[in-house]
């Protein structure tokens, strides 16, 4: 089992569940893009297979709602990341703390980011509401 991981934003992961840190820097107001990391176990193609459906179910209201503007495992899947937009770094990791794989404890960190795009287009609607 996991003992206590912090990943660079802040976040605290004790036993598969995320925790607030101490003097967590979050976003001043939701606006702009914050990327999500998760770091996962060994094997996770496997091991998230009784899991996937709840998961993707636990994201699919920001999905529908343009906070979460793209997702994804990299390949190989020792991690993934999550585009958020218009919305908090606080309200990401509280949100993440109840994600399925993360109570599972098939996640080992959690970092969140806040990031300044200065190129390109972002094609998907702007959330009609903040989550």
């Amino acid at each position: 089992m996991l003992g206590a991981l912090r990943g660079s934003g802040g976040a605290l992961l004790r036993g598969g569940r995320l925790a607030a840190a101490p003097g967590a820097r979050l976003s001043s107001s939701a606006g702009g893009y914050i990327l999500m990391d998760y770091g996962y176990v060994e094997g996770m193609l496997v091991k998230r297979a009784p899991h996937r459906a709840a998961h993707l179910a636990h994201w699919q209201p920001e999905f529908e709602s343009g906070a979460i503007r793209l997702a994804g495992a990299y390949s190989p899947a020792e991690d993934a990341l999550f585009i958020f937009y218009g919305t908090t770094r606080e309200w990401i990791e509280a949100r993440a703390q109840t994600d399925p794989y993360c109570v599972a404890g098939l996640v080992t960190s959690v970092k969140t980011k806040e990031w300044s795009v200065v190129a390109g287009a972002d094609w998907l609607k702007p959330p009609a509401s903040p989550p």
